[in-house]
């Protein structure tokens, strides 16, 4: 891609530095940090909603924590997510900046009136009731990952569960074919590995591969239709103020990289929380009613996405009366937000009653998340299958033996090692 491609352009990060020194006025943070809200708060070191900070990447923020404030700055519109409007010295911060490259031509970096054109476009495809159609498949795939766990006694949750199931979901809703699901999935871990164990060449290579592949799909849809998400994107062309093919196929990206990660990480993160807390494993295992409100929860407690990067101020502005400049960098912990004392009492604690109504995992504002009833979705089915067919369910090995996905934007387990007998057998 085109560095500094021009007006509108939008920006893919560069590979984490955790080697980075307190710059002045600064507080420094390291990767681990953003997946702890506990542990940040006290490497802040200071209360209030807003810090000025350096991202592991090294590049200067105003990291905002607090839950009202949060809300405030993802529906704030004088706070874009266009990297032209960010002051000059923060561009080299910004690795990849071009209006032509698929991994940043959507509209989770995009701004009115084009945001607004492409969630039109996008959502005509990934409706509420596409979503609720999927629910026999989504059942059916669970049961069959599941079935294959049962006879061993013992899973890697998030290779045996978390990661296939939303992968299978979301390559049948885009009309991948069955045969290239594999390498989709090994692409798109290079991607969500942006910020930290993918380098720039990596993720351009695999934009590449996502671009032509994309385009390939496309146009077979053009000729052939089905019943997939993108005939659909292509259908809601006919119509004023279509997409562009590069849109078409950057959205149809972002649809199938954020459609599994969520999902990945509310799973595996979302069990590691329940056997964190025994009695509320075993009182959702005993009313698998508490279901809705026990996913909501895992997701408050742990969020998926910890860390919403890139928007940057059009004027002035105060926020938890801190004054922020234009062209300033403005970051939301996702993580703190949903841990603020606040606005959810005794946050470090799994409640799976507590009403999580206005919990930020999915977002707020315009860029609130497509896909967030697909991932309450196909939570929900997992946990059922889940807890429902095994007893005994506990970690195979010591808890401070797992490891994290060194990356903060997304809060993902690398493994989840655990042991079980199938409930069928006892």
């Amino acid at each position: 891609p085109r560095p500094f491609a021009g007006r509108g352009c939008r920006g893919v990060g560069l590979p984490v530095r955790n080697d980075m020194i307190n710059i002045e006025g600064e507080v420094a943070l390291k990767t681990e940090l953003f997946g702890d809200p506990q542990a940040l708060f006290e490497q802040l070191g200071r209360p209030g909603p807003v810090h000025r900070v350096a991202l592991p990447d090294g590049m200067p923020a105003w990291l905002v924590t607090g839950h009202a404030e949060v809300r405030e700055v993802l529906s704030d519109p004088r706070l874009v997510r266009g990297a032209d409007a960010a002051a000059p010295e923060l561009r080299q911060y910004l690795g990849m900046y071009s209006d032509d490259f698929v991994l940043t031509r959507h509209m989770m970096l995009s701004d009115p009136p084009d945001h607004t054109r492409m969630r039109r476009a996008v959502s005509k495809a990934f409706t509420p009731r596409r979503v609720e159609q999927l629910r026999p498949r989504v059942e059916k795939i669970t049961r069959e990952l599941v079935d294959a766990m049962l006879p061993q006694g013992t899973a890697d949750i998030v290779d045996a569960l978390a990661l296939p199931l939303p992968i299978a979901v979301i390559c049948e809703m885009l009309g991948v074919p069955f045969e290239d699901r594999a390498e989709f999935g090994q692409r798109a871990e290079v991607i969500t590995g942006m910020n930290a164990s993918s380098g720039p060449q990596e993720l351009v290579g695999a934009g590449r591969w996502f671009d032509a592949y994309l385009g390939s799909l496309v146009e077979r849809r053009r000729t052939d239709p089905g019943d997939d998400m993108i005939s659909g994107m292509l259908q809601a062309q006919i119509g004023p103020d279509p997409l562009s093919d590069l849109e078409l196929r950057s959205n149809a990206f972002i649809l199938l990289v954020g459609g599994f990660e969520t999902s990945v990480n509310l799973i595996a993160n979302g069990l590691l929380a329940l056997l964190r807390h025994p009695d509320a494993l075993s009182r959702l295992r005993d009313d698998l009613s508490l279901l809705p409100e026990a996913v909501e929860e895992m997701m408050r407690l742990d969020s998926p996405v910890s860390t919403v990067t890139y928007r940057f101020a059009t004027e002035k502005l105060t926020i938890g009366g801190v004054e922020i400049q234009p062209g300033d960098h403005v970051a939301v912990s996702i993580a703190a937000a949903n841990h603020d004392p606040t606005r959810f009492p005794d946050p470090s604690r799994l409640d799976i009653t507590r009403k999580t109504n206005g919990h930020l995992s999915f977002s707020h504002g315009i860029h609130f998340c497509l896909g967030a009833p697909l991932a309450r979705l196909e939570g929900e089915i997992a946990f059922r299958e889940l807890l429902s067919r095994t007893d005994g369910l506990r970690l195979a090995v010591a808890e401070e033996e797992l490891r994290w996905k060194q990356n903060f934007i997304v809060h993902r387990l690398e493994h989840l090692p655990v042991t079980f007998a199938s409930a069928e057998e006892a």
